[in-house]
């Protein structure tokens, strides 16, 4: 699997949960590539998706990396970004061999929670987990 696939996986899980890719902002419907203002002044990031549930908005973050490195580290910038996310939940699906080794990134950013309470980290297959809550009469 690569980052590219990640994504796919994503999108297509949102998809089959009933949701469908547009930019009104409407329930049951996600964005891609969404701008939000950086932590640094005068940057900008972007969301790799932003969910729009019946009850709540979800900032969707994808974390991917298969090789050695520094992937751990760079996780501490996800946990200051989501605590000041200006949506309902920010969510970090995580991806790639060093990433899951041993669940430690998604452990590592959960163990965050109290710093980002926003925030919940994943991988992929917990993704429909997550989101089914919200769904109730409008599942797919």
């Amino acid at each position: 699997m690569c980052r590219k696939d990640l994504l796919n996986d994503i999108s297509n899980t949102f998809e089959e949960l009933g949701f469908y890719e547009s930019k009104s902002k409407q329930p049951m419907t996600y964005q891609r590539n969404v701008k939000y203002p950086s932590i640094f002044s005068n940057k900008s990031d972007y969301a790799h998706f932003v969910l729009y549930t019946t009850m709540r908005t979800i900032q969707v973050v994808v974390k991917f990396q298969e090789s050695n490195g520094t992937a751990i580290e760079k996780l501490g910038y996800t946990i200051i970004d989501a605590a000041r996310s200006s949506y309902d939940d920010y969510l970090v699906v995580c991806g790639g061999s060093e990433l899951l080794k041993h669940d430690r990134a998604v452990e590592f950013l959960n163990s965050y929670r109290s710093t980002a309470p926003k925030l919940t980290a994943i991988t992929v297959k917990e993704l429909a987990s997550f989101i089914g809550p919200d769904l109730g009469s409008n599942a797919a």
